[in-house]
């Protein structure tokens, strides 16, 4: 037995079988498609010219290898359908799978799942379909028929770059029409939202995915792209899914420890931080949105103080307001 032991190849440095050195390379190339020589003898933990050998063996045996050199450099790489004991997914079936990642909830498991496929695909030439992967956080746990089929079409807007012409109704004004938008994202969540241009203002909007009444691809009208900071800016200045226009402005309330618990966990923005304070909590935020917020803060009634300015002046207008209206309404039998 001794003898026999004695007899099997072993490499030098990582004193690995030869067995075990061909499996190595296998499953280096199942994570990354392109490899160094040297650094596949590095993450191997064996010489250089041993993986040579062993790919050349590898090569000759029909394993589809490509060698490429850019001295000093040796790089061999494996085709890009190479995926062996890989799960296969037809093309639209993997439609169908990034539109799914992308609702899927923000977090640790989502980012590595998502890192995954986002480099398998751009190992297969794919890596455009992975826009689509960009959104928000998760849909509600049923989605109606109809607002399923405007999302659909919403998010493959965002992933080919395509205009999209929809039917909208807008409530504010009680006016439904017809417009062009080039949807740069799509925000999943209660309520989702489409955040693109409208052609018809030339100006980014937030647009409920609630309020569509149809929706088209058309491949006719220009998609029209936008900078990155003015995205950011726009996010910024958005505030409890609306958006709104004016200067951002700090805003802090305070709210007593019997409601505090529930505030914290009902704020109508996740950009709200909380910090304890005698007696209670103290939420702070920077926003455009000041009158948003303040009848947030005005619904809290005695149990919050707003307590910097803007949202001290816009609570006591939406309070005098309030008292103004229910002393003077009529009372009407139940």
């Amino acid at each position: 037995m001794a003898a026999a032991a004695a007899s099997r190849p072993r490499e030098a440095v990582g004193q690995r079988t030869s067995t075990e050195t061909l499996f190595g390379i296998i499953a280096a190339f199942v994570e990354e498609r392109t490899w160094s020589q040297a650094a596949l003898a590095k993450k191997l933990e064996t010489r250089p010219d041993t993986i040579r050998r062993r790919l050349e063996e590898l090569r000759a045996g029909g394993f589809k290898l490509e060698r490429s050199v850019e001295h000093p450099q040796v790089y061999w790489s494996v085709p890009k359908d190479w995926f062996p004991g890989a799960l296969l997914f037809k093309a639209d079936e993997v439609k169908d799978l990034l539109r799914l990642l992308g609702r899927a909830p923000r977090g640790a498991l989502r980012a590595q799942v998502v890192g995954l496929v986002v480099t398998r695909l751009a190992n297969l030439g794919h890596a455009s379909a992975a826009a689509a992967l960009e959104g928000g956080a998760a849909p509600p746990p049923s989605v109606r028929e109809d607002l399923e089929r405007w999302l659909a079409i919403a998010e493959d807007a965002v992933s080919g770059g395509v205009t999209m012409k929809m039917r909208y109704f807008t409530a504010s004004r009680r006016d439904e029409s017809w417009r062009h938008v080039s949807v740069h994202r799509v925000d999943h969540g209660t309520r989702p939202q489409l955040i693109g241009t409208c052609h018809r203002a030339n100006a980014l909007r937030r647009f409920r995915v609630s309020n569509i009444l149809e929706a088209r691809l058309d491949l006719g009208e220009q998609h029209r792209p936008v900078d990155v900071d003015a995205l950011r800016r726009f996010d910024e200045e958005s505030f409890g899914g609306f958006h709104h226009e004016g200067p951002s402005v700090p805003c802090v309330f305070f709210v007593r420890d019997a409601q505090a618990a529930w505030v914290s966990r009902n704020l109508p923005d996740d950009r709200i931080t909380q910090e304890a304070a005698a007696g209670g909590a103290r939420f702070r935020v920077t926003t455009s949105a000041v009158e948003f917020l303040a009848r947030f803060v005005v619904g809290l009634g005695d149990a919050a103080t707003a307590e910097t300015v803007e949202l001290r002046e816009a609570t006591a207008r939406l309070a005098r307001g309030a008292l103004g209206n229910a002393a003077a309404a009529p009372v009407v039998a139940s």
